[in-house]
C-alpha cells in the first residue's frame, strides 16, 4: 500500500490581470501550502477497476472525481495492467476554496507513480495534472511560489514560512465558475506583487502581512454576504491579518499568538467548519 498527503493551499497574493482568449483569467499569485492535508492510500486490484472509498461524499459519481480521472489517465496512458483501490481520509472542506480536489487529484498522480513504478518526475505528473485543473501543478509540488498563466507557471520561492493560521469555513457553496465569471476588470485594483515577494524573502512578517491580497474578495462578498459578515466579525477580533482563500468561501486568520487563534476557534466551532494549522 502506499500513502500521500494531499495538502490544503491557500493564496497570500491573488491578483487578476485581465481575461483570456480560452476565457479563463490570467493570475498572478502567491500560494503556500498547509500541514492541513487529505490522506490517500493506493493498493493495486487483481482487475482493472478504479475503486474509491471515503467517508465524506465528495461527487455524486464517483467517475466526475479528480481522483478517478487521475487514476483513469495512468492506467490508460501507461497501459497499467491492473485496477486500483483508493481510500481517501477527507480532512480539507470540500468546496472551501483550499484545493482540496487538486490536492487529491495531485496525490493520486503522486500515488500512482510510485505504486505502479512509472518513474515520472514531478515535472510530468504537473503536465499531466494542468489539464485537469489549474491548481493541480501546485499541488503536486507543494511548494511556496509564485504562480502565473491561469495558475500553472510556477515560480518558486526557497522559503519556509511556518505561519499560524486558522481557517473558518463557512456552509455555503461557492463556484469558482461564478466568482469568476462576475469578475469586472474595470473594478480590480492595481497591486503589485513584489511588496509580497520582498516581505517573504526578507522574512518581514509584518509586512507579509501588511500585503496580503485578493482581488476576488469584493466579488465574492457581493455575490456570498455571508463570507463578508464573517469577515466582519473576525475582524473584530483584531486578529494579525484576514484574507480570503481564493474564490471562497474560507476565510484565513493569521496571528503570531496560537491561543488567540484558539479563542477565535472556539468562537466558531458549533456553526462553521474550523481547522487550525501553519503553512509550510
Amino acid at each position: 500500500m502506499i500513502k500521500e498527503k494531499a495538502r490544503a493551499k491557500i493564496n497570500l497574493f491573488l491578483d487578476v490581470l485581465g481575461k483570456r482568449l480560452d476565457n479563463f483569467h490570467d493570475l498572478e499569485m502567491v500560494m503556500v501550502s498547509l500541514k492541513l492535508h487529505d490522506t490517500l492510500h493506493f493498493s493495486k486490484r487483481d482487475d482493472e477497476k478504479i475503486v474509491i472509498h471515503s467517508e465524506k461524499k465528495i461527487t455524486e459519481n464517483d467517475k466526475d472525481n479528480l481522483v478517478y480521472k487521475m487514476a483513469r489517465h495512468m492506467m490508460d496512458t501507461y497501459a497499467l495492467n491492473a485496477g486500483v483501490d483508493v481510500h481517501i481520509e477527507k480532512r480539507i472542506p470540500i468546496a472551501g476554496g483550499l484545493a482540496g480536489g487538486s490536492a487529491d487529484a495531485a496525490a493520486t498522480l503522486r500515488g500512482m507513480n510510485r505504486l505502479f513504478k512509472l518513474d515520472l518526475s514531478l515535472d510530468k505528473l504537473a503536465e499531466i495534472g494542468v489539464s485537469y485543473g489549474a491548481d493541480i501543478p501546485f499541488c503536486v509540488h507543494n511548494r511556496l511560489c509564485i504562480a502565473r498563466g491561469k495558475g500553472e507557471e510556477l515560480f518558486f520561492l526557497k522559503r519556509n514560512l511556518k505561519i499560524p493560521v486558522l481557517l473558518i469555513t463557512p456552509a455555503i457553496e461557492v463556484s469558482t465558475k461564478k466568482v469568476y465569471g462576475h469578475v469586472d476588470m474595470e473594478c480590480i485594483k492595481k497591486v503589485k506583487i513584489t511588496n509580497m515577494t520582498n516581505a517573504i524573502y526578507n522574512k518581514n512578517y509584518e509586512l507579509l502581512i501588511q500585503e496580503l491580497y485578493n482581488a476576488l474578495e469584493p466579488v465574492s462578498f457581493d455575490l456570498f454576504p455571508e463570507i463578508k459578515t464573517l469577515k466582519d466579525e473576525l475582524s473584530a477580533y483584531k486578529p494579525d491579518g484576514l484574507l480570503m482563500s481564493g474564490s471562497g468561501p474560507t476565510m484565513v486568520v493569521f496571528d503570531k499568538d496560537v491561543h488567540r487563534l484558539k479563542e477565535i476557534a472556539d468562537k466558531y466551532r458549533e456553526t462553521h467548519t474550523v481547522h487550525l494549522t501553519k503553512t509550510l
